[in-house]
């Protein structure tokens, strides 16, 4: 691996000529930009790889290995030429040429017997791990940290530099239950159960205030200024760097203000079946009240992250308008009527949509409370041998390809 850059720079050092068909002597105007880029790319590759061994991480090594099976393709295409024009060349270049793909080659093949050797390892390691969770879990049960977040600086939180050791420690080794912090108590269910009728207005404000900040800043950023250049590129920086600041903030918080909704309606829907009486029970089954715990309070979730997208594409929309008319004038306009043109279509298919995700909750309702119900009456099933009569009259199989069949055609849409 380091044959390479040593290769690089003694042609560069001694004027070695790659190909000099007319007996010029020195380098063309490129060898020697290309010399030294190829030496400097090759010694980041030999620093990639001594990395490589510092990690577990294997998802993006095929990126580094990828690139130097392409610098084999273009090296057996350039050795293919030169074999053919070999007059042309000196006897210590052209030795030196092949000795460099050869060790191009072999080390090629290393990569890939090492990207081998190190799934094996991490198979190990991940055996391993899971054999010894429990125990590190006893272990660091007396040393459990809290998630530092709350506590932190405000640069810290700005930048998210209290993840920094948690990301250090996913770097050196695998993350196991024991090494992630545990909830602070304002993320906590309990308090959020308390204190939710009184946090959630304010929360919603504030992800209001990052979220306008970060779409000013997106049409900021994109708008020209009609000023110096100078000018223009400090402003440039500026408006860009505030922008990602206050689009991870904004999903940082919308993200929390989702999960403390689920996590709140969940614990709320939890404690009212406990107490629920017979009757009421009647109407709620089962099935409906698992569905209202994990699909309904998912999709409010969902619905709390992406509730400011009611209003900022309408407002995006009409700024782009805007801004196409005054730069391309009346030919912006037939794009604009081609936009409103595709409302009509979209409308038809959310509707589509929406009727399908009804009929799909509907069909996991019955599901799960025929789930429920064969659990609960098979110490009977099984004693009097009514197993056939049962599964006709249960008909579960059949209700989940419904269901998977309803859940194709929306993803269809």
């Amino acid at each position: 691996m380091g044959f390479k850059p040593i290769d690089c720079y003694t042609e560069v050092g001694d004027g070695y000529i790659t190909f000099n068909p007319y007996g010029k002597s020195g380098f063309a105007p490129f060898e020697m930009t290309s010399s030294v880029i190829e030496a400097l790319a090759w010694c980041c590759m030999l620093i990639l790889i001594g990395l490589e061994t510092k990690t577990y991480i294997l998802e993006f090594r095929w990126y580094v290995r990828f690139g130097v099976l392409y610098v084999l393709v273009g090296d057996a295409v350039v050795l293919n030429l030169i074999i053919g024009v070999t007059d042309y060349y000196s006897g210590s270049s052209l030795y030196l040429y092949i000795s460099t793909v050869c060790c191009q080659v072999l080390f090629g093949i290393l990569l890939l017997f090492m990207f081998l050797i190190w799934i094996l390892i991490r198979a190990t390691l991940f055996c391993n791990l899971s054999h010894l969770t429990l125990l590190n879990m006893k272990y660091y049960r007396g040393k459990i940290k809290v998630c530092p977040e709350r506590h932190a600086n405000i640069f810290s939180r700005i930048y998210f530099g209290w993840m920094t050791p948690l990301m250090q420690l996913g770097y050196r080794k695998p993350i196991t239950e024991a090494d992630v912090w545990k909830l602070d108590t304002w993320d906590q269910t309990e308090t959020l159960i308390q204190g939710f009728q009184k946090c959630w207005p304010w929360k919603k404000v504030l992800v209001g205030r990052l979220f306008q900040g970060e779409e000013f800043i997106s049409f900021c950023g994109s708008h020209s200024f009609k000023s110096s250049l100078a000018v223009n590129a400090t402003s440039f920086i500026f408006v860009q760097s505030f922008g990602v600041l206050c689009e991870s903030q904004y999903f940082q918080n919308v993200m929390r203000v989702g999960f403390r909704l689920r996590s709140t309606l969940v614990a709320a829907v939890f404690r009212k079946s406990i107490r629920i009486t017979h009757e009421g029970r009647k109407k709620f089954p089962t099935g409906k009240i698992t569905n209202m715990m994990s699909t309904d309070a998912n999709a409010l979730q969902q619905i709390c992250q992406q509730l400011h997208g009611l209003w900022s594409a309408p407002f995006r929309i009409i700024v782009a308008m805007v801004l196409l008319f005054q730069q391309l004038g009346v030919a912006s306009l037939i794009g604009s009527l081609m936009l409103v043109l595709t409302i009509p279509v979209q409308t038809t298919v959310i509707s589509k949509m929406r009727k399908l995700t009804k009929d799909g909750l509907q069909l996991t309702d019955k599901r799960v409370g025929l789930v429920n119900e064969i659990l609960a009456a098979m110490d009977t099933v099984k004693c009097y041998a009514w197993e056939t009569s049962f599964q006709q009259e249960f008909k579960v199989y059949g209700m989940m390809s419904s269901q998977s069949s309803v859940k194709r055609n929306y993803y269809l849409l």
